[in-house]
């Protein structure tokens, strides 16, 4: 009868440990041995090995506005790790070895595998990065460089045939508007020649320096973006949203474009049919080419001549073939009924000292102050 105790003791104290390991290896992969030793009262079990897992990341995989540094974890017991950020399945004998902290410039996606002793190694960990970089105006001369605009092999920024974005970006303006260029996206210019790539600016021009625009146009919003007097191409369309103010939100507008932003406006260039639905105080349109974007509504139709009268600037071509001659533009038409008057002045004085975007800071310089005002009188009547 005492020996059938022990032997019963022996069966339940290897079987149990047996049990927990056989759970824990659902779980993971354990690599290792199990030893048992017997005395004549006890059972001893002892388990030991290394527990088998793929690599983790810091910070976690998704969606950036900036680049990222990304770290790689691996489980205790690993000998390395070894990536790839090209697309390709790393292996214990291919990749790169990992070492540091990954620089991720551009969206892309890491792989990566943990490498444990006598061959054993994790399955392929997948971390996918989308870089979209959002910076403002002022930062656009810095964004010449090969994980943003990068140039092709041989040329340099100040003499280029062409950029293409590695990634997607987005220019902020200070006025709420913005520029976002695709991924790929490769910019050259329309006759082909060499540019300086430094001197690409994004900005609001100051209220009164576009003109030429079409008879009975009301300037309702613009953009610079490109090389002034320069024209550029995009192989992609480029989005831009242009702020116009909410009063104007579910009106539709028409957008056009100039590299000179005094003559030579046309449609040519914005993506069909060169209009925009505001939403939110912006004007948010499509373009293949740049510089100077002009968003407007015609306030009285111009059922006169369609010739230009001279000294006006040029008219607009609508790639068709059609002129309509120039007008000077309204400042201060802020609600857009074709004439500067005592309804711009009440919309001015209500908004009055606000900072940010208003469609009565008509200089653009962030507050509504008596700027805005001298150039609201200085065009009364218009």
């Amino acid at each position: 009868m005492k020996n059938n105790k022990l032997k019963l003791v022996i069966a339940a104290s290897v079987f149990l440990p047996l049990l927990a390991l056989s759970s824990l290896a659902m779980a993971d992969e354990v690599t290792g041995t199990l030893t048992t030793g017997l005395s004549s009262t006890v059972v001893d079990t002892t388990v030991t090995g290394i527990v088998i897992v793929s690599p983790t990341v810091s910070p976690v995989a998704g969606t950036y506005s900036s680049a990222q540094s990304v770290i790689l974890n691996a489980g205790s017991g690993s000998l390395n790790t070894h990536y790839t950020a090209d697309g390709s399945t790393p292996t214990c004998s291919n990749g790169t070895v990992y070492s540091g902290a990954i620089s991720v410039n551009s969206t892309q996606t890491i792989k990566a595998i943990s490498c444990y002793p006598e061959n054993h190694s994790s399955s392929v960990a997948s971390f996918a990065y989308a870089i979209n970089l959002i910076v403002n105006s002022t930062q656009v001369s810095s964004l010449v460089n090969p994980s943003d605009l990068a140039l092709p092999t041989g040329a340099t920024s100040n003499s280029t045939p062409s950029l293409q974005a590695a990634q997607s970006i987005t220019i902020n303006d200070t006025t709420g508007s913005k520029v976002t260029i695709p991924a790929s996206t490769i910019i050259t210019t329309v006759s082909g020649q060499n540019f300086d790539a430094t001197a690409l600016t994004a900005s609001t021009p100051v209220a009164g320096t576009l003109s030429g625009l079409t008879s009975g146009a009301v300037m309702d919003g613009s953009l610079q973006w490109g090389i002034v007097n320069l024209g550029l191409q995009f192989s992609s369309p480029i989005t831009l949203s242009i702020y116009v103010g909410d009063s104007f939100n579910g009106q539709t507008l028409s957008v056009v474009r100039s590299t000179s932003a005094s003559s030579g406006w046309t449609s040519d260039g914005i993506v069909s049919p060169a209009t925009c639905v505001v939403s939110a105080g912006l004007c948010t349109f499509s373009a293949t080419k740049a510089s100077y974007y002009a968003v407007y509504h015609v306030a009285t139709t111009n059922t006169g001549s369609n010739t230009s009268s001279g000294g006006g600037g040029g008219g607009v071509d609508w790639g068709q073939g059609g002129y309509i001659p120039p007008v000077v533009i309204s400042v201060g038409n802020i609600k857009g009924y074709g004439v500067v008057n005592e309804y711009d002045f009440s919309i001015l004085m209500a908004d009055w000292g606000n900072t940010g975007s208003s469609s009565a800071d008509l200089n653009k310089d962030g507050v509504v102050n008596e700027y805005d005002l001298s150039l609201l009188m200085a065009n009364w009547g218009n």
